[in-house]
């Protein structure tokens, strides 16, 4: 009787272990998956960038006081939900010891905050994609130093650009 059992829940869990390996298999085949796709090459971390300078011997320092922040590209019409979440933690480079421009980017943080987010508003996903991260880093960069006045800044780098699907 016990053998009868055995062989039984052997060949149960031999039909599981088989029906997961086809799953598997069939979802990888008709998904038409890209492995790769949208990976990006890392920025300098702010460290990196602080012990760096300029072609002229400027030092620079980093202002990462504007943390991660959470936007929703536009719609897409292709697609039935809303926007897409995309993550970004945007970071600058600006002259070191410049204590004037460092307090200006504190005291203007939630302009650029609300600059950054806007801009993301404004494309889909794919028109991000299509536009490219140097584009966006440019025009994010023009973007934000029409605001400012005591200095502007040197660099846009991202340590999170993530778009949630």
């Amino acid at each position: 009787m016990q053998s009868i059992l055995n062989r039984v829940l052997v060949l149960i869990a031999s039909f599981l272990a088989a029906a997961i390996v086809i799953g598997t298999l069939v979802s990888f085949a008709l998904k038409k998956a890209q492995p790769g796709k949208n990976i990006r090459t890392p920025d300098p971390s702010p460290l990196a960038v602080s012990s760096m300078s300029t072609p002229d011997n400027t030092k620079l320092d980093a202002f990462t006081g504007l943390g991660r922040l959470r936007a929703a590209t536009k719609p897409d019409p292709k697609k039935a939900a809303g926007g897409t979440p995309v993550v970004i933690t945007p970071w600058f480079s600006y002259p070191a010891g410049d204590r004037a421009f460092y307090e200006e980017l504190s005291q203007k943080s939630t302009i650029m905050r609300a600059v950054i987010t806007e801009y993301f508003s404004k494309y889909t996903e794919d028109e991000l994609l299509s536009r490219g991260e140097e584009k966006i880093k440019a025009d994010l960069l023009t973007a934000l130093n029409e605001r400012l006045s005591l200095n502007k800044i040197q660099a846009i780098y991202f340590s999170d650009y993530l778009f949630i699907e």
